[in-house]
């Protein structure tokens, strides 16, 4: 019966949602950001490569620039 509690527990544990989708800014768009995966969206829509990699770049420095002025 202990077995039972246990993995019970673990289910509550791991079926909440862990969503760190970060809304961010840029050339006046809005885009969602996924830091974990290093993905960025547009309406959900995953953006190409070559955007995703500036949109994370310019991100990144705002999140570095809101540290310093911390």
């Amino acid at each position: 019966m202990r077995k039972k509690k246990a993995a019970v527990a673990s289910k509550k544990r791991s079926s909440r949602p862990s969503n760190g989708m970060v809304d961010f800014s840029y050339a006046n768009v809005s885009y969602q950001i996924d830091p974990t995966r290093r993905k960025v969206y547009q309406r959900w829509i995953e953006v190409e490569t070559a955007k995703t990699c500036l949109i994370m770049g310019a991100w990144n420095q705002s999140q570095a620039q809101e540290k310093r002025a911390v």
